[in-house]
């Protein structure tokens, strides 16, 4: 939180900050809805001393848990302002207040308005071998191959949102409904033609219980329905790998879609500690698909918003008709996974701008036959006082694969992670090796010339951990004469140009190594992607 009074900004302590978090009602390690969030700021502009609150919010990257910093400007000493107790375009009648419908006191009513359009070209896709790389795959109807291909996506979604206090009980009830449209306007990297597909996106309702507690400071948040989702950075579980983009959806590169089928999330919140219990059902890619895959699970964290985030989540699959294929041919199925996930983040390590990041994942099954892990660990520095701040950060991750004369299942499973976010392991590396039996070694740099524009710079040297790779993809890799699956060189461009409007500029280039090269008919060619997004947000 940044206090500005009289030209002056300054931190508030902890005195301050109790105080805040007591009469807003979010706490760090918190799901972050921007219903709840602009009834937080509502609550401060209701001080006469306060001239305007607003928050902004940050993130490293795409999908990266986000920091909320809210901004807070004091009118002088003496004077003191009437509070406008309803405003929105009903009341004013005027387009100025959009996308505001309605808002008092204890309510708000707001149109949802998110879109995106994005051009993309990609050249030699699948190293050159689409056919070979997507065998199998339902929706790869024309899959890439040599040469370049060109297209476009974009989507819209119209909707509502809006949240109410019952009298001054402290207890909420929110909700959104959104529908979408996506399209492209001929094939993609997948799929023949053009497509348009449209359904309901957000259809949730929730309900907050605040000042909880013998200090007033805890807060109960329950809600249910078509809404996103994510576990800590999406390592096991992302946002934008629940709901399904192409193919038919039209949206396989904007990944426009990112509302889980069916959620329904208990959270528990204090000032330094968080629980939640979570039921989860992924969005199916058609209308005939019946995998029925179900998640539930739990986590406990603790949270000091300094330097300390470290928690644990216990996950079952529940439900979901898949198999897991042993190196001896026999199955096991998917239903009764079970995931054990610890984590420990640490942040701005002695002042200095040094973090630690490291989440370990093991699996099992209910009914034996299966022991696996999954895991990172992560080192870096954010150089907040050097000129434009930049950030360096170096992650090494693994995913288990099959051990070839293993009576039991050793291939990690990554579940729903992935999508746009963090766990990208390459974007293009991610189409064709991203389900286990990889090592990946990431360079991260970012630098932030403004606070509305920023590159990052990504490098990924990926590996098979065994050289069986069956069940990791298409019949042309289901073995590896090499563990060297190749190298991918990122440069993103964000350039936040208001609140509202981003511009997302990316160039990928995979160069495939002495695995690929030697499954794969030659030649075996580096694929390279361009992407250029424009971002709308209401």
């Amino acid at each position: 939180m940044i206090i500005e009074h009289d030209g002056k900004r300054e931190l508030p302590d902890s005195t301050i900050m109790s105080a805040v978090y007591r009469s807003l009602n979010i706490y760090p390690g918190a799901s972050f809805n921007s219903g709840i969030a602009s009834m937080a700021m509502r609550q401060i502009e209701n001080d006469t001393r306060v001239a305007s609150a607003d928050y902004k919010l940050y993130a490293v990257s795409i999908g990266a848990p986000v920091d909320m910093v809210v901004e807070v400007s004091m009118l002088p000493a003496d004077i003191h302002k009437e509070i406008n107790q309803k405003e929105g375009m009903s009341v004013s009648r005027s387009i100025r207040d959009f996308p505001l419908i309605y808002q008092n006191p204890r309510s708000e009513l707001t149109l949802i308005m998110n879109g995106a359009v994005g051009l993309f070209d990609d050249k030699n896709g699948f190293f050159g071998h689409g056919k070979a790389m997507t065998e199998g795959n339902p929706i790869a109807t024309n899959p890439e191959g040599e040469g370049t291909r060109f297209w476009g996506e974009a989507f819209l979604e119209l909707g509502v949102g809006g949240i109410v206090e019952f009298g001054s009980s402290g207890i909420y009830a929110y909700g959104a409904v959104s529908a979408m449209a996506t399209g492209r306007n001929t094939s993609d990297a997948f799929s023949q033609g053009g497509h348009i597909y449209y359904d309901f996106e957000k259809l949730y309702a929730g309900f907050m219980f605040t000042r909880l507690g013998p200090r007033h400071n805890q807060v109960i948040n329950l809600s249910a329905g078509r809404q996103e989702f994510q576990l800590n950075d999406g390592f096991l579980i992302s946002r934008f790998s629940g709901a399904g983009n192409a193919g038919p959806r039209a949206s396989t590169y904007l990944n426009a879609r990112r509302s889980l089928h069916m959620s329904a999330v208990a959270k528990w919140s204090s000032p330094r500690f968080n629980a939640e219990i979570f039921y989860i059902q992924p969005e199916e890619l058609t209308r005939h698909s019946h995998s029925r895959m179900r998640y539930a699970g739990a986590y406990a964290g603790y949270n000091d918003n300094r330097h300390w985030n470290t928690g644990i989540a216990l996950i079952s699959r529940i439900d979901g008709e898949g198999e897991y294929y042993l190196p001896d041919g026999s199955t096991l199925r998917q239903k009764g996974l079970m995931v054990i996930n610890p984590k420990l983040w640490v942040s701005d390590i002695g002042g200095t701008g040094a973090f630690f990041k490291s989440e370990y994942a093991y699996e099992w099954h209910k009914s034996g036959g299966m022991s696996a892990n999954g895991w990172y660990v992560g080192a870096g520095i954010d150089m907040k006082h050097v000129k434009w701040t930049p950030r360096l950060y170096y992650r090494y991750a693994f995913m288990q694969g099959d051990k070839e004369k293993s009576k039991i299942y050793t291939r990690f499973d990554p579940m729903l992670t992935g999508g746009l976010a963090e766990w990208v392991q390459g974007m293009n590396f991610c189409k064709v090796v991203g389900h286990g039996n990889i090592i990946t070694h990431r360079i991260e740099a970012l630098v932030y010339p403004s606070q509305k524009l920023n590159f990052e710079f990504d490098y990924y040297h990926l590996q098979a951990d065994t050289h069986n790779n069956i069940g990791g993809g298409a019949p042309a890799i289901a073995s590896f004469s090499s563990r060297n699956l190749g190298d991918e060189f990122t440069i993103q461009c964000n350039w936040n140009i208001n609140r509202h409007f981003m511009v997302l500029g990316l160039v990928s280039v995979a160069i495939p190594g002495r695995a690929l090269k030697d499954a794969l008919p030659s030649p075996v060619k580096a694929w390279s992607t361009y992407q250029l997004n424009l971002f709308m947000f209401f």
